[in-house]
């Protein structure tokens, strides 16, 4: 009885103990895992709606984007649906998994603890009163049998492990979800983007293809125009060629009459005149130089218009060429009671390379306009070196400056705006009292830039005008440099001193001179010439005439001209040439003679097989020079 009551008494003491561990301990684990349970569930289920939703209204305003949406990818719309959603849902699972499962371990191990911990509280006891009630003697058995709380300590490291892990699951997830919806915002933003490039695109075609339109217009309308300038060229070549051989008719057909006039006073100024007649012939002599110079001008400007001009570039001595401009000048400015004065500064070398013909015309032009309009006072021609090519640069270029001075009438700022324009002067007034085409100074500035240089002028109304001329030129090199400083030019002689002298050339050179001229004043002009000279000569009016003479006899010289009737001199010398003259007369030197003076004259002369080249109106001194230079002899 007392066993049983015993019994009864403990396990009654044990269901107390039971419930005391489960009231006090067991109920609030219970509670705060359903209230954990809970708050997971209901967190995960709202987070799963959200994204639902998002993902549905993404599809939803893809759809409604699309234009024409067919009803039957309704399947297909709904396929989408569900693969879009199923990582969501599969997530969802887990977690509610999760929480089933730790909620049955919530509700599972406070129980099982409560029961654990109330049995072996009540086996503590029992054992703690058996051990009291035998007085401690079986103490020493009991302590085995001790109650022992590691197990909560490794429960307590699991269920801390378990959030620990949840927790970094949590956070990879929340990430996962930020860059998740970052890259859905990029995909719908570059959608937009290549939306917007399409329409972009689809502009750009549109304005490519009516560029393309507009391009081809205008290069039709620019076939168009270019053909127009061909035409216009080819019009303009014909233009061009009309007016050289016009230029080359009109300058023949002047020059031809000119020559006999000029040749003929030259002849009647070496006669015995009086006064009176040596006046009239003097006028004659001027006016038939001016008529020369202004045809010569008019070729001049021609050529440089018509881009004809060719630059002869050779050594030449400077200061030489000047001073003998300077003597042609030396008269007319002592008659009108004017200094004329050359000033070469020390830095200007002496020999350089360059066109001494068109250097000399544009000093020339510019000491004549100089002295033209100025009636006292000075003329100064002042040379100096601007540039000068360094020693490491010997083939360099040297930029002279010409300045030519006078205290003429001057010029206001209106004169000096047509200064340069071809023919015109400063005014109409200065036209009639001066005379003159207005070309000079023109063709200057042309042949000026031609050269790689400029020409300018400063002036002011009654204190005279300054006009500069900048023009490149070469030096030669040590090795070219003359050894010995050459003589300068010896002074002109008196025309009857220069005819005694020209009397020798023929006694110490006698030659067999044929002249082909169709001009009778012309004809009898050069046997003057050569009869001063001390030769005589056959004349024929045309080149078939010579070539029948010279094929019957041998000969030394012939004078050709260029245009004559039946066989000119081109033709004459090709035959002759050929042999068709005579095998002994092929190497006769044979000099042209025309009155054309355009470019290009004399090498076709020279390529036509002839050795020299006069034009015309020939001068006595131009013609020795001309036949000692194809026959030298001491005279």
């Amino acid at each position: 009885m007392g066993r049983k009551s015993r019994e009864v008494k403990m396990s009654s003491r044990a269901q107390t103990i039971t419930r005391a561990f489960m009231l006090y301990a067991g109920l609030p684990m219970i509670l705060v895992i359903l209230l954990v349970v809970g708050w997971i569930s209901t967190t995960r289920i709202i987070y799963y709606m959200e994204q639902r939703e998002a993902v549905m209204n993404q599809i939803n305003q893809q759809v409604l984007r699309m234009d024409g949406f067919p009803a039957d990818r309704i399947h297909e719309i709904e396929a989408i649906r569900r693969e879009r959603l199923l990582p969501h849902e599969r997530q969802l699972f887990q977690d509610l998994s999760l929480a089933f499962a730790i909620l049955v371990i919530g509700l599972t191990v406070p129980v099982l603890v409560s029961r654990h911990v109330a049995s072996m509280v009540e086996s503590n006891l029992s054992l703690l009163n058996d051990r009291l009630a035998s007085g401690g003697r079986e103490g020493s058995a009991l302590m085995p049998h001790t109650f022992n709380f590691n197990e909560f300590d490794e429960l307590v490291q699991t269920l801390r492990r378990t959030l620990r892990e949840r927790g970094e699951t949590e956070q990879r997830w929340k990430r996962a979800e930020k860059e998740l919806v970052a890259a859905n915002a990029d995909l719908l933003a570059r959608a937009e983007e290549l939306k917007n490039g399409r329409k972009v695109a689809l502009s750009m075609m549109e304005d490519a293809e009516n560029a393309r339109n507009e391009l081809e217009r205008a290069n039709a309308r620019l076939n168009e125009a270019i053909e127009q300038a061909r035409e216009s060229a080819r019009e303009a070549d014909v233009a061009n060629k009309a007016k050289s051989d016009f230029l080359a008719t009109m300058s023949h057909e002047i020059r031809t009459p000119l020559n006999g006039v000029i040749g003929f006073i030259e002849m009647l100024r070496e006669t015995e005149l009086d006064e009176e007649q040596e006046d009239y012939v003097e006028t004659i002599r001027t006016s038939g130089q001016s008529l020369m110079e202004l045809i010569n001008d008019i070729l001049d400007f021609s050529k440089i218009e018509s881009g004809h001009m060719n630059m002869e570039v050779r050594q030449f001595h400077l200061v030489r060429m000047l001073r003998q401009v300077v003597a042609l000048f030396f008269n007319d400015a002592g008659s009108k009671g004017i200094s004329l004065e050359l000033e070469v500064e020390p830095s200007v070398p002496r020999d350089v390379f360059g066109d001494e013909t068109r250097i000399r015309q544009i000093i020339i032009n510019l000491l004549g306009n100089a002295l033209k309009f100025t009636d006292k006072g000075e003329i100064r021609l002042v040379v100096s070196c601007i540039h000068i090519p360094k020693p490491s640069d010997p083939q360099g270029r040297c930029e002279l400056e010409f300045e030519v001075r006078d205290t003429g009438i001057g010029m206001d700022d209106v004169q000096m705006q047509n200064l340069f324009r071809p023919f015109s002067q400063g005014d109409t007034s200065t036209t009639r009292k001066y005379g003159g085409t207005g070309l000079g100074l023109a063709i200057s500035k042309r042949l000026a830039e031609a050269m790689g240089g400029r020409i300018w002028a400063t002036s002011a109304p009654g204190e005279g005008s300054s006009f500069f001329t900048r023009i490149k030129v070469g030096l030669p090199t040590p090795e070219e440099s003359p050894t010995e400083s050459e003589p300068e030019a010896a002074p002109a002689t008196t025309a009857r001193s220069s005819g005694q002298a020209e009397a020798k050339a023929g006694d110490n050179l006698p030659l067999r001179i044929s002249v082909a001229e169709d001009n009778l004043a012309n004809q009898r002009v050069l046997m003057i010439m050569l009869k001063r000279l001390g030769w005589q000569a056959d004349f024929y009016e045309n080149g078939e005439q010579l070539v029948e003479a010279l094929s019957e006899s041998e000969g030394d010289l012939v004078f050709m001209d260029l245009q004559m009737p039946v066989m000119d001199g081109l033709e004459a010398t090709q035959a002759i040439r050929e042999g068709r003259a005579g095998e002994s007369n092929r190497s006769i030197k044979i000099v042209a003679l025309t009155a054309n003076a355009l470019s290009g004259d004399a090498e076709r002369c020279m390529n036509a097989g002839m050795d020299a080249y006069l034009a015309k109106p020939i001068k006595i001194e131009r013609l020795k020079s001309t036949i000692l230079s194809l026959f030298p002899v001491d005279v």
